[in-house]
């Protein structure tokens, strides 16, 4: 999923670069593009704060660029990362396409987890329940789900059994006794949790969620690389820098 951002078709404005001389010349119109390309970002960010609900910082911070270097033809881009790590086995790309272009949802780690443990049936895939208790993005945290995988027994992970055991450790967590799959007949609905008198479904197992088209991607970018009003600002910016001497390093924000 990327966008580009290039300065074809603006004579006037390039004309303008040119009488810089061939030295300064490249290195402001990289600066615009540049610059034009971190209002895009800008741009990408205020429309997922519209779009989604109380979206995290992970997902605002999904994007990226490839900035733009002095060439004939400089030109940056901006892009959905496509690299996982860290405590999200997904990347953003695989996160958000669904919402870009619509479709199915990925199977989470999470519930490939409860299906290898033969507890989440085959084509259910999984929603916080009713009882769920869920964090400032309406997430359930992952604290929680790790929890729930290692009292059902469904925590296998690096070729490791991270699940309950019997030991007096584990047994005073409690997570083995509160945790326990609940059935409507042979068939599982769902994962539910006991305290004490208390009982809550944590977990719900549904059908594999359809996502519409909901985030606008392509069309912020090319909103903002096709404002031509507004390129030519950052291109005449560029170029009282460049006769300034104020041209910042390629890529750095202003």
């Amino acid at each position: 999923m990327r966008g580009s951002i290039h300065a074809r078709d603006l004579d006037d404005a390039l004309a303008a670069l040119d009488r810089l001389g061939k030295g300064l010349a490249p290195r402001a119109l990289a600066d615009a593009l540049n610059h034009t390309a971190n209002q895009a970002r800008q741009a990408l960010r205020v429309e997922m704060q519209s779009v989604f609900k109380d979206p995290t910082p992970w997902t605002l911070d999904a994007t990226r660029i490839r900035y733009a270097k002095p060439s004939a033809e400089p030109e940056a881009a901006i892009w959905v990362k496509d690299e996982s790590g860290g405590k999200n086995p997904f990347s953003a790309e695989d996160y958000l396409t669904p919402q870009v272009e619509g479709g199915e949802r990925i199977t989470r780690r999470s519930e490939k987890y409860l299906r290898e443990a033969g507890i989440l049936p085959a084509g259910r895939f999984v929603v916080p329940g009713a009882g769920a208790r869920l964090d400032a993005y309406g997430n359930i945290q992952r604290g929680r789900i790790m929890q729930i995988l290692s009292g059902l027994k469904a925590l296998r992970r690096d070729g490791s059994d991270h699940s309950a055991t019997n030991s007096i450790r584990s047994l005073r967590k409690g997570h083995a006794q509160a945790y326990f799959v609940m059935r409507r007949g042979k068939t599982a609905i769902g994962i539910a949790e006991r305290r004490g008198k208390s009982l809550a479904m944590v977990l719900a197992f549904v059908r594999q969620p359809q996502y519409r088209t909901l985030f606008k991607f392509h069309d912020v970018v090319r909103r903002t690389a096709e404002n031509d009003a507004q390129l030519e600002a950052n291109i005449d910016k560029a170029i009282a820098d460049a006769l300034g001497g104020r041209l910042p390093a390629l890529g750095r924000r202003r």
